[in-house]
């Protein structure tokens, strides 16, 4: 079974919501720097749906695309809580088509850090290109080497939120750049049973150099390199990068 399967179900449990959370005021900071001229928006990797819905009620029209059949099962059932229309569909983000051009692609939660060879990582980069309509802008952010090398090397991470325990243990590997995180939850079903989930998530690390390579190659035109959820420029030790990318009219 592929990542994002069994853990979809306490994915938002596990700690995983305030992120999205916090990136909302983050990404609309952002817009008010780098605006759009529409509001048609493609949330790409949305996983359980917090941003795609959030945009939707906004009075964005919302895409968002996953490749995980069960977080998008969340995600639906969160837009339907919400009263929120979003067009959800399960595509591989290599390889994905929209019935039109949009304004606005996100890609966020270093989604991008899944792309394990430049092939793949360009492959993305050229299908947003292909996705957006000329003017439109491409925000991503994506862990670094250093936060791959200093918070998940051989690090182990436990939280517990009473009936959902949460255990992720890494492990870096400094040549390639590459961090392998396996998550173990205990998740109460009933009295004293627990269920136990496991799954192994791979993340890659690109010299922003090289992302900015990738960008330029497919035709964009980078508009900004922030410290994630600031507006100063990335550092050496800056933990997550938040890229603006726009293409061109």
């Amino acid at each position: 079974m592929g990542v994002y399967e069994e853990y979809a179900e306490v994915y938002d449990r596990s700690g995983q919501l305030a992120f999205s959370l916090k990136m909302l005021s983050y990404l609309e900071k952002l817009l008010q720097r780098h605006p759009v001229q529409g509001r048609t928006v493609l949330e790409l990797a949305c996983g359980t749906g917090t941003v795609a819905v959030a945009l939707a009620k906004a009075g964005w029209k919302v895409y968002a695309v996953d490749l995980s059949a069960r977080m998008l099962a969340q995600a639906r059932a969160k837009a339907q809580e919400a009263k929120a229309h979003v067009i959800w569909s399960q595509q591989d983000m290599r390889r994905f088509v929209l019935p039109e051009r949009v304004h606005l692609v996100t890609c966020l939660y270093d989604s991008l850090n899944y792309m394990l060879t430049s092939e793949d990582l360009g492959a993305v980069f050229r299908r947003v290109y292909a996705a957006l309509q000329p003017g439109g802008l491409f925000a991503f952010d994506m862990n670094t080497a250093w936060a791959l090398a200093t918070l998940w090397n051989g690090e182990t991470y436990f939280n517990d939120f009473g009936d959902l325990a949460v255990v992720f243990q890494s492990k870096y590997s400094e040549q390639e750049q590459r961090t392998t995180v396996r998550v173990t939850c205990f998740q109460q079903v009933r009295g004293k049973l627990y269920r136990k989930i496991v799954e192994e998530h791979t993340e890659q690390a690109y010299p922003p150099e090289h992302v900015s390579t990738l960008l330029c190659d497919v035709g964009f035109a980078i508009e900004g390199q922030y410290d994630c959820f600031s507006f100063s420029p990335p550092a050496e030790t800056s933990m997550r990068i938040m890229w603006v990318a726009r293409r061109p009219a």
